[in-house]
């Protein structure tokens, strides 16, 4: 299946391509040069990788060699229960920028961080050894806010957080780490989308968090337009995150789940009922902060019942048709999402009329 792209002015998204690395690249390649884009213009490779089938540090090497022509890429690497529908080993998507590169934090294929055109892109990043959740959260984030003031940004210049953790999809277990992270921002802040993972990340670590900004060509911070719709589901303790949030003609909306207000799942474990619910959601969190247009790209995360989804699975078909609609798309599968019965969770970007 080929890699689909779109483009909104110099930022070109790209889709989850299926295949060996080397044939990877060559499908995104192919879709940026579709938009009037190249591999030159590439500022962050998102890589979710099978566990078993990959070791992180293999397939960095693998990226670095394919890539030989090309440097200065944030890159984000993701230990995952499978990647696509069918139960692939890895899939690699793509953001690139058609401006001039403004700043680099690091050295190498892959860096730190990079600011190219009025977009920052900060790779994953992992925080201190041995340590607690809380604390390597903490210590993540103090990272990237060094990487953020070299960049001549800071986190209120942020607009899309991940985080992937290792840790069992409750409350108890992720909420320490949620408001660690929290603590660095002031609401309202971005978008956010937190995932746990099957497995610890390389060297043992507990979570990574890669960051998306955006910042003027003359270094001052852009105007941005936040969305809560009134009765769309909240977290069970507050965070500064909103549900969308539009800067400079594109509509970003976290990772939106089928919760009702009080954050209890609806339709638990019907992953073709969630996913219905979560895709409203995100059309009600992007007309708050302004009419869609397009759909620019969507992260779609779902959690791998014990033996797979099977063929005949109504949410195995919700996903293909989600695969395969016009908007580049990336589908995941994880262990288990952040509450129980929760099967899929959807994050999006827009572009915005007007």
């Amino acid at each position: 299946m080929a890699v689909t792209a779109m483009r909104i002015g110099e930022l070109v998204l790209t889709g989850g391509a299926v295949g060996s690395p080397a044939e990877q690249v060559v499908g995104i390649a192919a879709a940026l040069a579709d938009q009037g884009a190249g591999l030159r213009d590439l500022c962050l490779l998102r890589a979710f990788y099978r566990v078993g089938d990959w070791e992180a540090d293999a397939l960095r090497a693998e990226l670095a060699g394919v890539l030989s022509s090309a440097s200065g890429i944030a890159l984000t690497l993701v230990p995952v229960a499978c990647a696509g529908v069918g139960g692939g080993g890895l899939s690699i998507e793509a953001a690139a920028v058609t401006a001039p590169r403004l700043a680099t934090v690091g050295n190498g294929p892959f860096v730190q961080g990079l600011r190219q055109g009025r977009f920052l892109f900060l790779s994953g990043q992992s925080g201190a050894e041995n340590a607690s959740l809380a604390e390597e959260s903490r210590s993540v984030m103090q990272a990237l806010g060094q990487t953020l003031a070299r960049l001549g940004a800071g986190f209120g210049d942020v607009v899309r957080m991940n985080r992937w953790y290792h840790a069992e999809g409750t409350k108890e277990a992720w909420e320490p780490s949620a408001r660690a992270t929290a603590s660095f921002y002031t609401e309202p802040g971005p978008i956010a989308t937190a995932i746990s993972l099957p497995v610890a990340l390389p060297e043992g670590r507990s979570i990574q968090i890669e960051l998306m900004g955006m910042l003027g060509v003359d270094g001052r911070t852009l105007p941005k337009h936040h969305s809560w719709p009134e009765g769309l589901w909240d977290w069970p303790i507050h965070l500064p995150y909103k549900h969308g949030l539009a800067c400079g003609g594109i509509g970003f909306v976290g990772g939106q789940v089928s919760l009702d207000a009080d954050a209890r799942v609806i339709d638990p474990d019907h992953l073709d009922r969630q996913g219905r619910r979560s895709l409203g959601c995100i059309d009600r969190g992007a007309a708050g902060v302004g009419r869609g247009g397009r759909t620019l790209h969507l992260g779609v995360y779902y959690e791998v019942p014990e033996g797979g989804l099977a063929g005949a699975d109504p949410g195995a078909a919700a996903l293909r048709d989600l695969g395969e609609g016009a908007a580049p798309a990336v589908l995941v599968g994880f262990a288990n999402l952040s509450y129980p019965q929760m099967r899929v969770e959807i994050e999006a970007m827009v572009a915005l009329d007007g």
